[in-house]
């Protein structure tokens, strides 16, 4: 109600504006003034065709009606989104061939397998990320064991077993049988429940640098027992040792009774006898070896963890490396940003020329024009290309560093390197899409794109792993030669570019947010409200036009 009285008083004060004006009116000539004075009108015939006409207007509308209108809008709307989709593919394609499989295939030359720190894990497997680690274990002199025999602490433990020997208290720690205090006739080892061979030409204990007698000799690692039953353990592990004393039980059964079975035994029958009954017994009841090793082993670990990954070497070199793959992710990123928009600007100019031809008649000048025009629009994305830089940087130090963290556990492949730095890029831009959504986002609309950023890059990531195989069938066509890789990177960066694309876009289509149902309606209702208000402005005017016509 109020709308209406504002818009009354609107046009009664524009009628008092033009009443007050002067006025330019153009009087027929007098002939025809007199001739028009001199018809009769007739009242009844003009106040009939008043009362007949039909002023009504049928407002009623069909729910039939109303669905056609808002599909009809709807399909309008999807249609502009797809047709932005359309116009977005050229980028992304782009995108995806020039940074991931383009700079990144280029700065990927220099991954390596099993990252770019040494790992205990990794060495152990042979695989080394410098050549000093290298060099060191092949330069390991050959084993000596009176290192590990004349070293203090095994002399002491050696020590304290003779006198619990001679006390009659010590047990095998195997079989958890007590010595004999007759040394003869029950010798004993001190035995390196881990060989000390091992502990040795462990590729793992090269690389920390630690102290091999001292690890091999931990209180954990010694463990008392029957020497014939030591000799034959000989360098394997307790695992390996159990295998092969389960597997051969029953020709070791058969052997046993066969010496049980004779009348009278050699000195040498009865040392094997005794042998083959200390083997029998762990075969039958392997958990106490089992756990010392298991003892043994954790210890050993721990601390030859904790001598390498706590060392200033590891730490240094996780952080030199960490700040070059920042670097270099940084150089991809920005530089990407910077060649995307260098093609985009040329397939633009070229486009502008084949519709609009040339604006100056020599072909130099063309050329200097549009070259300064591409030029400009690089220069002017340096904002956006620090942008990028900064979160390329952080990807690369975390893609390193995550890098280092598995292959502490397991030795991954040189294009899993890859594969983590542009999984971090990816994440990072989704991150920062959600926790720093652009100025007039929702946080709801920001979790859509991010949801989108996210499957885009698992494209990117599969598209990757995908190269691989691509590569490989491209090689295999003769006489492409090098040329085969550059076609694999052109092909896979183009199918992932459309892939994202199209992912992108069944994002959209699913909206599992109900973001775009949301701006659908807001974009309905803002349309209708313009509608309507064209509508009203035109029905002011003709009103206006009405109650002017009436007053004079």
């Amino acid at each position: 109600m109020t709308d209406r009285i504002e818009r009354f008083k609107a046009r009664q004060r524009q009628q008092a504006a033009i009443a007050k004006g002067p006025r330019l009116i153009e009087l027929p000539e007098a002939d025809l003034a007199r001739q028009l004075s001199d018809i009769s009108i007739n009242p009844i015939l003009l106040e009939q065709s008043f009362t007949e006409a039909d002023f009504t207007v049928d407002l009623h509308v069909s729910d039939d009606e109303s669905d056609a209108v808002l599909k009809a809008y709807s399909d309008a709307f999807s249609q502009q989104r797809f047709d932005q989709l359309v116009g977005d593919s050229r980028r992304e394609v782009l995108q995806a061939i020039a940074v991931p499989f383009g700079l990144g295939r280029v700065l990927a030359v220099y991954d390596k397998k099993g990252g770019n720190v040494d790992t205990i894990n990794n060495a152990r497997n042979e695989v080394y990320a410098t050549d000093a680690a290298a060099k060191k274990n092949a330069d390991l002199p050959a084993y000596d064991s009176t290192k590990f025999h004349g070293d203090k602490a095994y002399i002491a433990k050696n020590a304290k077993d003779t006198l619990d020997q001679n006390s009659g208290v010590l047990k095998d720690a195997y079989t958890n049988e007590t010595f004999s205090q007759n040394k003869n006739q029950d010798p004993r080892n001190l035995d390196h429940t881990i060989s000390a061979n091992v502990i040795h030409t462990d590729r793992g204990r090269v690389l920390a640098d630690a102290d091999a007698p001292t690890l091999a000799n931990a209180d954990s690692n010694l463990n008392p027992t029957k020497k014939a039953l030591n000799q034959s353990k000989g360098k394997k592990s307790a695992t390996q040792f159990v295998e092969e004393l389960q597997k051969n039980t029953q020709s070791r059964q058969e052997e046993m009774q066969r010496l049980s079975n004779k009348q009278e035994l050699t000195p040498k029958d009865e040392n094997r006898l005794r042998l083959l009954k200390q083997q029998e017994a762990i075969a039958q009841n392997p958990d106490l070896l089992l756990a010392k090793d298991k003892a043994a082993r954790e210890a050993y670990e721990k601390k030859l963890s904790d001598a390498y990954y706590k060392s200033d070497k590891f730490k240094a070199d996780l952080a030199k490396t960490s700040l070059k793959e920042g670097g270099k992710m940084a150089f991809q990123q920005a530089f990407g940003v910077m060649l995307i928009e260098f093609f985009s600007a040329t397939f633009d100019e070229l486009t502008d020329l084949y519709r609009n031809g040339r604006s100056h008649e020599s072909l130099v000048p063309e050329l200097r024009t549009r070259l300064e025009r591409i030029a400009k629009r690089v220069a002017n994305q340096w904002q956006a290309a620090l942008a990028a830089g900064g979160g390329g940087f952080v990807a690369g130090v975390l893609a390193n560093l995550v890098t280092t963290l598995i292959n502490v556990f397991v030795t991954t492949g040189k294009r899993a390197v890859r594969m983590f730095r542009e999984g971090f890029m990816s994440l990072l831009k989704a991150l920062k899409t959600l926790l720093l959504p652009p100025k007039g986002l929702t946080l709801r609309e920001a979790a859509h794109e991010a949801i989108k950023i996210t499957c885009a890059g698992g494209v990117i990531i599969a598209g990757v792993a995908l190269e691989e195989i691509i590569e490989k069938q491209m090689l295999m066509i003769p006489g492409l030669g090098a040329l085969g890789a550059v076609l694999s990177a052109v092909i896979v960066g183009a199918l992932t570019g459309l892939a994202s694309t199209f992912v992108v876009y069944l994002v959209d289509k699913l909206d599992p947010l109900g973001v775009n149902r949301d701006r659908e309606l807001i974009a309905l209702n803002e349309r209708s409200d313009q509608n309507l208000r064209q509508a009203m402005a035109e029905n002011d005017r003709l009103l206006l036009v009405l109650e002017n016509s009436l007053t004079t």
